[in-house]
């Protein structure tokens, strides 16, 4: 890799994937000397896009995620988004008994599936609104305490009536892929996500191709552990080889 910016572009990439990097691991992967590396890195941090630490490099603190309201969220890469919507929409099938949790990209799942025959459980006000009048879906709204920030119910209530239940499919949104790690911005929704998903046959993550790189507060669920990570046509062929059959 002999052009610097291209080298540039790979350790941006290698550090949206991992928030940190090595001297050593990048001198390998790219097949350049050490001390090109490390001057590749001092001029990176000259412009305000990483942090140098001793051995390699880390992403700046104020990269980590800062939570939208819902509205915001509503408006942002919406294309993207009916994208994975629309991929969802592939993957359920008519009399499948499914979980859709709160998000922007999952309100837009609606389109795809509203003349279908399904069993619908989420705890999501927003989602439930959706499909309350359709006499084709059973809709199933969890209670709860209410977090208004995102529309969905959490809590010791709303846990346990998730343990009960038991899908085919489920569809969960992320505020952050970071490494391996499934993040969201809020502990107490990470912990009911994380009981759906236990108790789901299939799982399923939505996220827009942003989301990847991204730290929110809490790590809910383990990449390797779900079915697919199901996201739109403008991932980077760097985020699609790091996590290669997980990715739709």
């Amino acid at each position: 890799m002999k052009l610097k910016v291209d080298r540039h572009r790979f350790i941006m990439n290698e550090l949206k994937i991992e928030k940190s990097v090595k001297v050593s691991t990048l001198s390998k992967k790219m097949n350049v000397v050490e001390m090109t590396i490390r001057r590749d890195l001092k001029e990176l941090e000259s412009e305000g896009l990483l942090v140098r630490i001793h051995g390699g490099a880390k992403l700046k603190d104020d990269e980590l995620y800062n939570e939208k309201s819902h509205e915001e969220k509503q408006t942002i890469n919406v294309s993207n988004k009916m994208q994975i919507a629309k991929k969802c929409g592939d993957l359920i099938h008519n009399e499948d008994i499914i979980f859709i949790g709160s998000g922007s990209t999952n309100e837009l799942i609606y389109h795809f599936i509203k003349d279908k025959n399904l069993s619908i459980f989420t705890n999501s006000i927003d989602i439930f609104l959706q499909y309350r009048d359709l006499s084709n879906i059973d809709i199933l709204l969890v209670g709860g305490r209410f977090r208004a920030k995102t529309g969905t119910f959490i809590g010791h209530f709303a846990n346990k009536m998730m343990e009960d239940f038991h899908v085919s499919k489920a569809f969960i949104g992320v505020n952050g892929i970071y490494g391996h790690k499934l993040t969201t911005a809020n502990e107490e929704e990470g912990k009911g996500i994380h009981i759906i998903l236990e108790n789901a046959m299939q799982k399923y993550i939505t996220a827009d191709s942003s989301k990847f790189g991204v730290q929110a507060l809490y790590d809910f669920y383990h990449i390797d552990d779900v079915n697919a990570v199901i996201t739109d046509n403008e991932i980077s062929k760097e985020i699609k080889d790091k996590y290669e059959s997980k990715i739709i």
